[in-house]
């Protein structure tokens, strides 16, 4: 019997051995395991959904979304914040200040800035002090219909939601709202020119003539400005019938540069826009499956490119090295030269993904349950790695899921990745 209780601890503790873990590489060159320099608990016991953008807050520790069991009889779990060392994994705060305690994924619904980060969830929005985890102030707006993607410029955030005004006419048409960072008051600013040929009455018998998702805020020559992608009913085509459009706002000045530019033909419908991307002089917009390049103070088309026939879209976009690389939901990642359009190469992807995270030359995602590294340049697969979970905890039922973030190489010390599992996040030693 003591035989048989000596064996069982001592393979309780090889399972939790990080010594387990070796590097691996297959026959294509691609690294398949490799050992974590640190892991960090974010459960205790309930799977963790967690956040799917990563942020380094403060520049030293990783911002991640823990799950406890619930204290009711009825939730299935209580999500509440982690800000996890760099170095070492050790949590710095928890924050647990949330008004629903089941918040779910707050994908790109945080803004960091000086000690500061501005969070969204549902229709409450909270300004935390990241040096000490604690809540400076939180508002309610449940009134507003506020969408969960903010834009952020210096002490202002910018919400798209449905007025008031709108809501008692018993109609949906998107509003912008702009907030001051340091009260959380909310200010009505302006709405897009929406076309009223198909809009309709929807079921919850309101009438639909448009909505907004992602914005995006920008200065140029001390003028604050807003890119404002919206979509709209149209007539019926080949996928469905929604056209997309933007327009340049002059915050400065409370009026509009240019509206309703078609961010695709007006053939094959359209979905809302990803985060708009500007880079110079030029702003990079998506609607299904298409991406196109445009005069950022003019509008004026420079390029557009349908990536597939197949009814889809993207669930993340970003700039690279002069690239831009786009996630599709049909299990492709296109990489696309920034400045012609041109297809450069595809790698495996997933609907099941993290957001993209660019560092030193690599893009990193989750690919399903998978950790991927791919080179940018070439498109080379460098990483493709189940859940350190399934070794070191003997949990078959975790695999990588959530976010991936890090910290760049600095004075010849290489970089540093972390990624999140169902029930850890991991700091692993970055590709360069």
């Amino acid at each position: 019997m003591k035989r048989v209780l000596y064996l069982l601890f001592f393979s309780g503790l090889l399972a939790c051995n990080p010594e387990k873990i070796t590097t691996q590489i297959d026959k294509d060159g691609v690294v398949t395991e490799k050992p974590f320099l640190w892991k960090s608990s974010i459960s205790d016991g309930v799977l963790a959904t967690g956040l799917y953008r990563g942020f380094v807050v403060d520049n030293r520790g990783v911002l991640a979304m823990a799950r406890r069991k619930s204290s009711s009889y009825t939730g299935d779990g209580e999500d509440y914040l982690q800000l996890k060392d760099i170095e070492t994994g050790k949590n710095l705060w928890s924050w647990d200040d949330f008004h629903n305690k089941n918040a779910g994924s707050l994908h790109r619904s945080i803004g960091l800035d000086r000690g500061t980060m501005l969070l969204h969830d549902g229709s409450t929005t909270y300004w935390i002090n990241t040096l000490t985890g604690t809540t400076i102030w939180k508002i309610r707006n449940p009134e507003l219909t506020l969408t969960p993607y903010p834009a952020f410029l210096g002490d202002k955030y910018f919400f798209s939601g449905n007025s008031i005004q709108s809501t008692q006419k018993r109609r949906i048409e998107p509003t912008i709202f702009v907030g001051n960072i340091h009260t959380g008051k909310l200010i009505q600013s302006t709405s897009p020119k929406l076309g009223n040929e198909y809009a309709y009455i929807n079921v919850d018998s309101m009438l639909y003539r448009g909505s907004m998702l992602h914005i995006e805020a920008f200065s140029r020559d001390g003028i604050d400005y807003l890119i404002i992608p919206h979509t709209e009913p149209g007539p019926k085509d080949q996928y469905n019938h929604t056209r997309g459009y933007f327009g340049l706002f002059n915050l400065t000045a409370n009026k509009w540069i240019y509206e309703r530019i078609a961010i695709r033909p007006d053939i094959g419908g359209a979905t809302a826009c990803l985060k708009p991307i500007i880079h110079n002089d030029k702003v990079y917009m998506t609607s299904l499956t298409t991406v196109g390049c445009f005069e950022l103070m003019t509008g004026k088309e420079i390029w557009r490119r349908n990536l597939t026939e197949m009814f889809t879209g993207f669930n993340d976009f970003i700039l690279a090295e002069g690239k831009l690389l786009l996630n599709g939901d049909n299990a492709i990642l296109y990489c696309v030269d920034a400045s012609t359009g041109s297809l450069l190469w595809t790698q495996k992807s997933s609907a099941l993904t993290s957001d993209l995270f660019f560092q030193d030359g690599v893009v990193y995602y989750i690919y399903t349950k998978y950790l991927l590294a791919v080179e940018v340049l070439t498109g080379k697969l460098i990483w493709d790695m189940p859940s350190p979970d399934i070794k070191v905890e003997n949990r078959h039922d975790s695999w990588f899921s959530g976010f991936v973030t890090g910290l760049p190489s600095k004075d010849g010390r290489k970089g540093k990745i972390f990624v999140s599992t169902n029930y850890n996040v991991y700091c692993f030693e970055a590709v360069n």
